[in-house]
């Protein structure tokens, strides 16, 4: 038995409505009496799935009408207003067909029916798929937080969009979106597993998905035209900083434009470098930052230091042969600040023309090195006037527990958050100001000395039970598994010895820190000049396991 509640709106409301594929229509309906009310109803589609607003206008020389909404013969809404708003929630009415019908009446008691069909749909997430590697398997499937499973599909294409749809059983909350990569040539190894709590129904994750540049069926194209040019530079004094040229620019997610050194040949005034670059017709880029850096260098040479530092703009329409003596020095040099004790890090620098390239990742790399045996608190990074951000992402261990990660704009002190955890059972207890963290647990298969890898990602909170041995796995994985001699109830503990965090200076969605961590720099969509922090520390036991 559904009920159907009133939900008469008097100030305008905006409602999230992800995927009506149908399109919207206003319809205006009159009385068989020409005096009868005329009305103008904006909003039914002939399919709703997700929360949808009405709204309705009544055209009558009455001061007062008397309006009726009368949904599968049970009546919903009555009211005298001429001008009001209605919202139909999916999930309080049947799947299939549904009949509504309105009715005003006049003063005089002429009247106006208004009448029409429209299919339910309960949809719980939109999400692409992960990549379909060899002749693997992918499923997707959605849970409750209490672990029962909902509903589960197989994807057949490489990062294919997948919607999933609940049926009557299930009552509006909170669910677990998961997917599973198998693996092998009987399709049932596993690699891994990964599960998304605290979603809220009617989410599309592919939004968030394609703006954080993680490939969906709609931006993923393996078989983007790409062109090819070639550099060569001469007149370099040093083999290390011949080797050490490349240029990387991102623009979105299906974009690209790349440089790198092919070989460097001794020459009687110096080294000469012989680079190799393609670009993606679609990246409407027409010159690329080429620099110095450490990432390409063998581990044979030595380091670039940042006096060594230079860059340049070049082309990527033609051939050309250009002086190791045209490229620049930084422009200024900007500063991080460590903590203390920091003895080792990875740094990366990525530059960005302005806050809207920041928004949609159009980026170029920068800079990059990874020093030991680091005795001192500042990091230097060079700046380029044409980029208006930088980001550094650095990371480095805190301590024998404790690894972090920072990806800050401009310049900045970074200090470790207070961020720690501990467990006792499927019980965890999270403490500090952050916006999600993320859990793993890994077992062994007895084939092959492969792993399964469990992760599981979850909103901040300070008390979270995991439901771990109530997780209800869709059955064809269960079997799956068992071919390849592994039952996947084994991997149902709370064996979990680490927690990661994840928080930023700014007011983030989950959904945006969740897709957020591709590429080259842990960033996520329309987050602006934000500050991002991971730390991963020890999960403590504290019932003595």
């Amino acid at each position: 038995m559904f009920r159907y509640p009133f939900r008469l709106l008097i100030a305008l409301i905006v409602f999230v409505a992800i995927s009506c594929d149908p399109e919207e229509n206003i319809s205006e309906f009159n009385g068989e009496d020409e005096n009868a009310p005329k009305i103008s109803i904006k909003g039914f589609t002939s399919e709703i799935e997700v929360a949808t607003q009405i709204s309705i206008e009544i055209i009558d020389d009455s001061e007062i009408v008397n309006n009726r909404l009368i949904v599968n013969g049970e009546k919903i809404l009555e009211n005298s207003d001429k001008n009001f708003k209605f919202e139909i929630n999916p999930f309080d009415y049947p799947v299939g067909e549904n009949k509504f019908v309105f009715y005003s009446v006049d003063e005089d008691g002429n009247e106006t029916k208004f009448e029409v069909t429209t299919i339910i749909k309960k949809f719980l997430a939109s999400i692409a798929s992960p990549h379909l590697m060899g002749n693997g398997r992918v499923f997707i499937s959605a849970n409750s937080m209490s672990g029962e499973l909902l509903t589960n599909v197989e994807v057949s294409k490489d990062f294919g969009n997948v919607k999933l749809y609940a049926d009557d059983n299930f009552t509006e909350q909170p669910i677990i979106i998961t997917s599973y990569i198998l693996l092998g040539a009987d399709n049932g190894v596993f690699s891994e597993i990964k599960s998304i709590f605290n979603i809220e129904p009617g989410t599309d994750l592919i939004e968030y998905q394609k703006k954080s540049g993680t490939f969906t069926e709609n931006t993923y194209n393996p078989n983007s035209p790409t062109e090819y040019f070639s550099i060569e530079v001469q007149e370099f004094e040093f083999e290390n900083i011949a080797n050490s040229l490349l240029g990387n620019y991102r623009n979105g997610w299906d974009s690209f434009a790349q440089v790198f050194t092919t070989d460097v040949v001794e020459e009687p005034n110096g080294f000469k470098s012989n680079l190799f670059g393609n670009v993606s017709r679609n990246a409407n880029v027409e010159d690329i930052l080429l620099h110095t850096t450490n990432s390409t260098l063998n581990s044979s040479f030595d380091k670039i230091k940042l006096q060594d530092y230079r860059y340049l703009f070049v082309d990527t329409s033609n051939e050309q042969s250009i002086s190791f003596s045209q490229f620049l020095p930084p422009d200024n040099i900007g500063y991080i600040y460590l903590p203390d004790n920091v003895e080792r890090y990875s740094l990366s620098v990525t530059g960005f023309k302005n806050e809207s390239a920041m928004n949609q990742q159009n980026y170029s790399t920068m800079f990059s090195e990874s020093p030991r045996n680091f005795n001192k608190k500042t990091i230097e990074i060079p700046l380029i006037n044409e980029f208006g951000f930088i980001i550094s992402k650095i990371s480095f261990p805190v301590n024998a527990y404790t690894s972090m990660e920072a990806s800050v704009v401009g310049e900045k002190t970074i200090e470790i958050p207070n961020w720690s955890g501990q467990k006792n059972g499927e019980l965890i207890t999270l403490n500090g100001d952050f916006d999600l963290f993320h859990l793993l647990t890994i077992k062994r298969l007895p084939i092959d000395n492969k792993t399964v890898r469990w992760e599981y990602f979850h909103k901040n909170e300070n008390e979270v039970n995991l439901n771990i041995k109530s997780f209800e796995f869709p059955e064809v994985i269960k079997s799956l598994a068992s071919a390849s001699f592994f039952e996947l109830e084994s991997i149902k503990t709370p064996d979990i010895e680490s927690v990661t965090f994840i928080g930023s200076s700014g007011d983030l969605e989950y959904e945006q820190l969740l897709f957020g961590n591709n590429g080259l720099i842990p960033r996520p969509y329309n987050a602006g000049p934000v500050d991002i922090f991971t730390l991963r520390t020890a999960l403590i036991s504290s019932n003595g396991d």
